[in-house]
């Protein structure tokens, strides 16, 4: 009800007994009451003035529509208000996509030869000690989330770096191409998530911290397998600590046509017409060992097929790819980590196990003292890589300390050749990383890593790798 209104009502009840007092005809008294009315109406209108200025003074902001949106009008005050951080990314929809990036940058030095300057895998006979500085392990990526269809989520992810090689000019070390690293799309339900697109692989998906190997994980061919693999995966979760995948993947073998940098050359896996399958189980428990931290254990298999044509005449050799691999990130203490891998298999080249080498095409056999060519052999391996992460109670916690070793030992019989061929028999690899988060997003680290690789011609050969890096990440 409006102040305008009580005060009608009030002089209404007022004149009504005017009237009556004037019936009884005491024409002095409705004189005096006359007088009060006037009083009466003057200090409500004065009382319904003062309570509109109280209204006004204690209203909320009000919104005003800018666009299809309502922002809130804030009155100045003298004490300015904390700005708000503006978070990057923009709506679709009800979808949000959000970029991210790091910017990695390695200043390098390598004792001897290898088989790569910036992320070296393992030593090499020819070649000279080196030193240099990269920035092509920088990534790119955007990721969105938030879609609904039904009661799934859904989500993408899409990442690249610029680890593709090098443009046919004389500085084109500094102008690394772009490379595909991630690309998938994902249904995420309740218990049960779906993957389609290249992703991670599920067969031993660990990897070693490093600063030093971000576009290669530290490790690789040394016992460390993996890759990103066009796939289709599942993803179900038992219980509370159980974990079921699985996967179908495209045939990846590792021995493309290396010439082929516009059109797609079939490498043996396509050529078999059998995708790749691999399975995991894992166990996790977010307060594993009672250290208040979560940790994993999972077994992994993979299965695959390669189909090659050799000799003369011309033979088809079809050469399973399989293997096994169990992983680990345990917690030891609040401040103590070990992740690692195991693995045993055969023709895993595609995951740059037995230190690149799937089968050997010019396998030969011994017969009394004489080499026989026995046709396509597909090369055993085994092996495997662990890391102790060791975070100190200095430093807020922000130093860092990780020490690393990895070995990849493929079956000297499968490497015995007709003529011959100086091949990759061993290859052990080890580690040590200090890491400095200075900020959230800024870290820089020192890494230094060693190689011995063991050939059938040319014997043991080793280096060492000193990498100083730093990494910024939005």
């Amino acid at each position: 009800m409006s102040f305008q209104k009580l005060i009608c009502i009030v002089l209404m009840i007022v004149a009504g007994v005017v009237l009556s007092l004037g019936q009884t005809g005491e024409a002095a008294d409705i004189e005096k009451l006359q007088k009060k009315v006037t009083e009466l109406e003057s200090q409500l209108r004065a009382l319904s003035d003062e309570i509109n200025k109280l209204k006004e003074s204690k209203t909320a902001p009000q919104a005003e529509v800018v666009g299809d949106k309502k922002e809130p009008t804030v009155a100045k005050t003298a004490v300015a208000e904390p700005e708000k951080k503006k978070e990057l990314g923009i709506d679709v929809g009800s979808a949000r996509i959000t970029p991210y990036g790091s910017i990695y940058v390695n200043a390098f030095n390598n004792s001897g030869a290898t088989n790569n300057a910036d992320v070296p895998l393992f030593a090499t006979p020819t070649g000279r000690g080196n030193a240099g500085a990269s920035l092509r392990q920088t990534r790119l990526g955007l990721r969105v989330e938030g879609a609904r269809m039904g009661d799934s989520h859904l989500g993408a992810v899409i990442e690249t770096d610029f680890f593709g090689g090098f443009p046919a000019v004389a500085i084109g070390e500094n102008f690394g191409i772009v490379r595909l690293r991630l690309a998938y799309m994902k249904i995420d339900r309740e218990r049960t998530s779906f993957t389609i697109g290249q992703d991670w692989m599920v067969f031993a998906p660990q990897n070693p911290t490093s600063l030093a190997a971000a576009a290669i994980p530290q490790l690789a061919a040394a016992g460390n397998n993996w890759a990103r693999i066009p796939q289709f995966k599942a993803d179900h979760k038992l219980g509370k600590n159980v974990r079921v995948q699985g996967a179908v993947l495209a045939p990846q073998t590792g021995d493309s046509a290396a010439a082929a940098a516009f059109f797609l050359q079939p490498n043996s896996g396509s050529a078999s017409r059998v995708p790749f399958f691999q399975g995991r189980i894992a166990f996790s428990d977010g307060n594993f060992l009672s250290t208040g931290k979560p940790g994993t254990i999972g077994v992994s298999a993979h299965y695959g097929r390669s189909r090659v044509f050799s000799g003369s005449p011309l033979t088809r050799y079809d050469i399973d790819s399989t293997g096994i691999a169990a992983d680990w990130n345990i917690p030891l203490s609040r401040r103590i980590v070990l992740v690692g891998e195991a693995f045993t298999g055969k023709n895993l080249a595609g995951f740059q196990g037995g230190i690149f080498q799937g089968y050997n095409t010019e396998f030969a056999t011994l017969q009394g003292s004489t080499l026989v060519a026995a046709g396509v052999r597909g090369i055993r391996t085994r092996g495997g890589w662990a890391q102790v992460g060791f975070t100190p109670p200095v430093a807020k916690d922000k130093l860092a300390f990780y020490g690393s070793a990895g070995i990849d030992d493929p079956d000297d019989r499968d490497l015995v050749t007709l003529v011959p061929r100086d091949l990759r028999r061993r290859n052990l690899a080890w580690a040590f990383d200090a890491i400095y988060k200075v900020t959230p997003q800024f870290s820089v680290g020192l890494e230094y890593r060693g190689f011995n690789t063991n050939w059938t011609l040319s014997g043991r050969r080793t280096s060492n790798h000193v990498n100083l890096g730093a990494v910024y990440a939005f």
